[in-house]
């Protein structure tokens, strides 16, 4: 049943603002007047006639997209390697909030994004350098949560979430340990570095065959790797040699794709030292104790993240103060050749801005 308050307001302007409101804070919507001899909501219509909400603050242009960032970063680095969807999901959610209320048509403009043209060009560059900035900091969040998330926690869920197995026999099938995250050898088992090959691409990728001493058994499964650590031909010095176990190498992803490159060292080692490439093969990171080299890439990666925050931030400021002096300059110029320079740079900042 219609209340009485909403017969006489059949545009329901009495409303606060709801779920979709601003996210600056709109202001309520006011209707104007109607011209004399108009039709109440004449002209261009309700949705024309209301206010707009004021243009974000600097401050907001800073820690909107800051937060943006953040969370898009850290979002791609904890799920990618989980579940591919959820960090999209989170982004798609983000880019759509900023087209809310405040950022769509502009102060007597129809358009959908705001005009840079006219009088109300400052307040519109600010909602596009929101825009933009939003979108900036979701896209390079998820490159830097991306490669955070494929170049250390990768590492970090391969050594978590694999099995662990001790006494392992070099000469076994890599099938029977398809599943591992720590392999401990047995003592008879050990890394030969002489038989060790560095395909460099930049930098370079080091593998090396782990054997039994007495191995008949030419198919090698098992390959310990590194980077910049062998010689093209021998001398492996990738990680703790002298110990006698290793974490599992992460498969490739989009940006990181490492594994392709030591399976060419592997292939090449195999090559020159007549041994054969097991079908399964597993590459394995020696380690002293892969506990800690799993919580070391795990904060590894969240470094990964914040120092790509601090690059952001630089950008955001750098932006930021490019408009800030392109609205001094703005203010300055329609303060000379307004009313003959009768007008005070307040008020006339206050009519640009609002």
């Amino acid at each position: 049943m219609t209340s009485q308050k909403d017969k006489n307001d059949p545009f329901e302007t009495h409303k606060k603002a709801g779920l979709f409101g601003s996210i600056w804070g709109a202001k309520q919507p006011v209707v104007k007047a109607a011209p004399p001899g108009a039709a109440a909501g004449g002209g261009k219509g309700y949705k024309a006639d209301m206010k707009k909400p004021d243009p974000p603050s600097f401050s907001k242009l800073f820690f909107f997209p800051m937060a943006f960032f953040v969370i898009t970063s850290l979002s791609f680095t904890v799920f990618w390697e989980l579940n591919q969807a959820i960090p999209v999901i989170i982004a798609m959610i983000m880019l759509s909030t900023v087209f809310d209320f405040s950022s769509l048509g502009s102060s007597g403009g129809d358009g959908f994004l705001p005009s840079l043209a006219g009088s109300g060009a400052m307040k519109a560059m600010r909602v596009w350098l929101h825009i933009v900035l939003a979108w900036l900091a979701v896209f390079l969040g998820a490159v830097t949560g991306m490669n955070a998330g494929e170049s250390y926690m990768s590492h970090f869920y391969a050594i978590s979430f694999g099995q662990e197995y001790e006494n392992v026999l070099a000469s076994s099938q890599g099938a029977a340990y398809a599943d591992a995250g720590k392999v401990f050898f047995a003592s008879g088992s050990r890394v030969d570095p002489e038989k060790s090959i560095g395909f460099k691409d930049k930098m370079v990728f080091c593998a090396a065959p782990v054997m039994d001493k007495n191995q008949n058994r030419q198919s090698v499964a098992f390959w310990a790797v590194g980077y910049d650590c062998c010689d093209a031909r021998g001398n492996f010095k990738c990680g703790d040699t002298k110990g006698h176990g290793g974490v599992r190498a992460p498969p490739d992803g989009l940006l990181v794709q490492d594994r392709v490159m030591f399976m060419k060292a592997v292939s090449q080692a195999a090559a020159v030292n007549d041994l054969q490439v097991d079908e399964d093969v597993i590459l394995l990171h020696w380690v002293k104790d892969p506990d800690a080299a799993a919580v070391e890439k795990f904060f590894s990666a969240l470094g990964a993240d914040f120092i790509g925050a601090g690059l952001f931030a630089l950008l955001v400021l750098i932006m930021n103060g490019g408009i800030l002096a392109a609205e001094h300059e703005f203010v300055e110029q329609a303060y000379a050749t307004s009313h003959g320079g009768k007008e005070d740079g307040h008020s006339l900042r206050d009519d640009i801005l609002g």
